[in-house]
């Protein structure tokens, strides 16, 4: 469970993301990477709240499409999954046999 602290953090983090969504595309490039910092790495719930605002779905979608690459899952990021697939499976084929 979260204290107040990341809890708070992670709403004014919400909120700021909201307002960025409502001003776009007349945003700066720092306000873009706030918002794709948001996007791939805020609390799911957070992300899924903003993203789901009816009044905001137009905006989200041409942020989304202008910023397509920068939210592509990387090959680093698809690597690392693998990895912890496999640890965990052979984890727990290790316990299993053991």
């Amino acid at each position: 469970m979260t204290d107040d602290k990341d809890g708070s953090a992670a709403q004014a983090q919400a909120a700021r993301a909201e307002d960025i969504f409502r001003r776009y595309p007349a945003i700066t490039k720092e306000e873009a990477q706030e918002a794709l910092m948001f996007l791939k790495r805020g609390r799911h719930l957070d992300v899924g709240r903003v993203t789901g605002m009816a009044e905001l779905q137009t905006s989200i979608e041409a942020f989304r499409h202008d910023h397509r690459r920068a939210l592509r899952v990387s090959i680093g990021e698809y690597a690392m999954f693998a990895a912890g697939v496999f640890l965990f499976i052979g984890g727990l084929f290790w316990v299993l046999a053991g």
